[in-house]
C-alpha cells in the first residue's frame, strides 16, 4: 500500500531513535587507516557520498509515495523453493535467491550466503518502518549448512543483527575492514569473523578463494559511524567456479573493469538493480538496472543473477519496475536474454 502520512512520520521518529541507540557509543573500530590508500581518509573511509539517514528521510517525505502495491505484483515475484533440490549436493554450481540481497550458492559442499537477511525489518526498531513485502525463500529453519556468509556492509537491510545471532558462530563471517568489532560485540567468536579490505584475500580451504572488491556506496548505522567500516563486494572462487557478489554499488566503471581484469570472467555475478530512485539522491550508491547490465558486461559474467529489489520499499521506484527495465535493457542492446532476467524469490539457478 502507499505509505501514509503516519508511516513518513515514522520515519523522522526512526532518526530519532538511531540518536537514542547511539548514544554515548564510541565509533572506534580499531582500524589503522593507510594515507598511501585512496579509499582511505582521516579517521574514516572515502566515498563518493557521505551518506546520511537524516537525508534519506527527508527524501522521502518530499518525493511522492511510491505507488500503491498490487497484490497480484507481489504473487507475480515469488516462487516456491525446491528444498529437495536445495538439501542435496551440488554436483553443478547454483544459486538460490533468498530475497533482496540474499543469495545462497552451492556447489561441490560448500554452501555460502550473502548479506542474509531472514527476518522482518531492515531496521533496528520495528515500529518506525514498514515491514517486508515478500517473505524470505527460506527460513533460518529451512537452510542448509552454511559454510560461511558473505556481508557488504552494515546498512540495515544488508547487515541484519537478528539473522547474525541467529547463525552465531555456526559460519565463518567475511566482513569489511572496520566492522569486525560490531560481531564481536554481539557476542561472536574473534575467530569466526574474517575481516579484509578491498583486493585483500583469504583461503577458506584449498579449493576455496575468496576476495573482497571495491564497490561505490557508503556505510552507517548509527549517526555516530559513517564511513567507519568499508563496504564492497566479494569475489568467492570453489574449485575454478568464480563467483561475484557485487554488493550495493553505485556506478564507477573504473571499479568494474578492473574487477574483471583482476579476478574475472565470473560463471555467476549477483548484482544489484533496485534502490534506485529518484536518481538525484540514488545515483551515488545505487545502480539502476541499465547500469547494472553495464556492470554484467563489465567485470566479465556469463550469468547474472539480479537482486537488491522486489522485497523492501527502501525507495520510490514501483514494484516491478526494475525487472521490467533489465529485461528492456538486456533487449535494446541485444544480449541473451538468459544471461541476466529477473528470476522469482526463491528460484534456483543451475549453471552448466
Amino acid at each position: 500500500m502507499a505509505q501514509s502520512k503516519q508511516q513518513k512520520q515514522n520515519f523522522v521518529l526512526a532518526l530519532l531513535a538511531l540518536c537514542g541507540l547511539a548514544a554515548g557509543c564510541g565509533a572506534s573500530t580499531g582500524v589503522v587507516f593507510d594515507p598511501n590508500k585512496a579509499h582511505h581518509g582521516d579517521g574514516e573511509f572515502v566515498s563518493a557520498r557521505q551518506g546520511s539517514f537524516f537525508g534519506h528521510f527527508m527524501m522521502r517525505l518530499r518525493e511522492d509515495d511510491p505507488p500503491p502495491r498490487d497484490p497480484a505484483e507481489i504473487v507475480s515475484i515469488v516462487g516456491n523453493a525446491d528444498l529437495g533440490l536445495i538439501r542435496s549436493y551440488a554436483r553443478q554450481p547454483r544459486v538460490t535467491w533468498i530475497g533482496h540481497a540474499t543469495a545462497l550458492v552451492q556447489y561441490r559442499g560448500i554452501n555460502y550466503l550473502t548479506d542474509p537477511h531472514l527476518t522482518q525489518y531492515p531496521f533496528y526498531y520495528e515500529m518506525f518502518v514498514e515491514p517486508r513485502y515478500t517473505q524470505p525463500a527460506l527460513d533460518f529453519e529451512q537452510m542448509p549448512v552454511i559454510d560461511f556468509v558473505v556481508i557488504s556492509h552494515n546498512h540495515y537491510d544488508s547487515l541484519d543483527h537478528r539473522t547474525v545471532d541467529r547463525f552465531g558462530d555456526a559460519v565463518l563471517w567475511y566482513v569489511p575492514l572496520g566492522l569486525k568489532g560490531w560481531f564481536l560485540d554481539r557476542g561472536i567468536s574473534a575467530e569466526r569473523v574474517v575481516e579484509l579490505d578491498w583486493w585483500e584475500s583469504h583461503r577458506y580451504s584449498d579449493e576455496v578463494g575468496i576476495t573482497f572488491t571495491p564497490a561505490q556506496h557508503w556505510s552507517k548505522r548509527t549517526p555516530w559511524d559513517t564511513n567507519k567500516s568499508l563496504w564492497g563486494g566479494w569475489a568467492v572462487d570453489i574449485a575454478g567456479f568464480n563467483s561475484w557478489f557485487a554488493g550495493d554499488t553505485g556506478y564507477d566503471d573504473r571499479y568494474f573493469r578492473e574487477i574483471g581484469e583482476r579476478l574475472g570472467p565470473f560463471r555467476l555475478a549477483m548484482i544489484p538493480i533496485g534502490g534506485y530512485a529518484p536518481r538525484y539522491f540514488m545515483a551515488s550508491a545505487h545502480i539502476d538496472p541499465a547500469q547494472a547490465v553495464d556492470v554484467h558486461l563489465e567485470v566479465g559474467a556469463q550469468q547474472s543473477l539480479p537482486i537488491h529489489w522486489g522485497t523492501f520499499q527502501l525507495t520510490i521506484e514501483p514494484v516491478l519496475e526494475p525487472a521490467r527495465l533489465l529485461v528492456d535493457e538486456m533487449q535494446r542492446r541485444g544480449l541473451p536474454p538468459e544471461q541476466f532476467r529477473p528470476v522469482k524469490i526463491g528460484d534456483t539457478l543451475i549453471l552448466d
